[in-house]
């Protein structure tokens, strides 16, 4: 193997492993400690008392997913249903444009984002118009991306396009979103396109050197 062959599967495999750490999704639980003094800087960044939130809020779900937090990743499913208008869907534009990027930075994403086609089964769905499903990569991110300062002016934009929305969280029990997997084989098909670059300039500048 040549030394050009080893440097590239290396960078391959630092990148993938680097990946892989920053991913995430099997950390620790968060502490109490942690907890409340993440809580604290929620409520003082979005001018808001816990204790003053109505039942069935963001604010008193959150405290009540603290004590059985595991540290792992976790799916949100958002039943949306959308304001009308011009302005509603301008907000909804600017609502994506300040939170993708705070999931992705904290190992989130859309894994699934589906507009309502009919129904069938039950009535509650024809009050539902997108249904979007948000990895997250643990509890602890969540409450880190609701304590950033761009998500105050996130909710106002979310409040502007979404009329009503239930979310409630979930842990796959069968899943074929594998976004290792999928970067996984991406490198692989990376490194052996590479690996055959690598050998077919090796291979000319040979033929090269012998033809002088």
């Amino acid at each position: 193997m040549s030394k050009a062959k080893t440097i590239w599967g290396a960078i391959l495999l630092l990148l993938y492993g680097g990946f892989w750490i920053w991913y995430g999704g099997n950390g620790d639980p968060i502490s109490q400690a942690e907890a409340e003094k993440m809580l604290g800087q929620i409520e003082k960044l979005h001018d808001v008392k816990f204790e003053d939130t109505p039942e069935g809020s963001m604010s008193r779900n959150l405290m009540a997913m603290l004590p059985n937090d595991d540290g792992k990743e976790f799916y949100a499913v958002n039943l949306e249903t959308r304001n009308k208008g011009a302005k509603a869907a301008e907000a909804e534009t600017r609502y994506g444009e300040i939170v993708i990027p705070l999931l992705l930075e904290r190992g989130g994403h859309p894994v699934f984002v589906s507009e309502r086609a009919g129904l069938m089964l039950g009535k509650y769905g024809e009050r539902i118009d997108r249904v979007a499903v948000v990895r997250y990569r643990s509890l602890r991110d969540l409450l880190d991306m609701i304590r950033d300062e761009r998500m105050v002016g996130g909710n106002k934009f979310k409040s502007a396009s979404l009329a009503h929305t239930e979310v409630f969280i979930t842990r796959p029990t069968i899943t074929f979103v594998q976004v290792r997997l999928m970067l996984g084989l991406f490198f692989l098909i990376l490194g052996f396109v590479g690996w055959k670059l690598i050998g077919w300039r090796q291979n000319k500048r040979y033929e090269t050197d012998v033809g002088a």
